[in-house]
């Protein structure tokens, strides 16, 4: 009556070079809020094609390294973060 159809119906009208592209393949892509939303955020854009360049790498790289080191080592084992401060231990 709301002009709908059966969801098989969508597989019979769609051209079988679509389908075979995976065109249903992919429907959703989870997404998460709090402490995983950013990895969500990039885990959705590399779902939908999107590559990093180099410097967006590097800053990745660097962020995780940080925020993982710093909170799974007892203190005296912290990262340095400079070559004086590496001279000292």
């Amino acid at each position: 009556s709301l002009g709908g159809c059966a969801f098989a119906r969508q597989f019979e009208t769609t051209p079988q070079e679509l389908i075979a592209g995976g065109l249903y393949q992919d429907l959703a892509v989870a997404c998460f809020a709090g402490i995983h939303r950013e990895v969500s955020r990039c885990l959705l854009a590399k779902a939908l094609g999107a590559r990093p360049g180099r410097e967006q790498e590097a800053s990745l790289r660097r962020s995780l390294f940080v925020r993982f080191s710093r909170t799974s080592l007892p203190a005296q084992q912290q990262p340095v973060d400079d070559e004086e401060s590496a001279r000292r231990i």
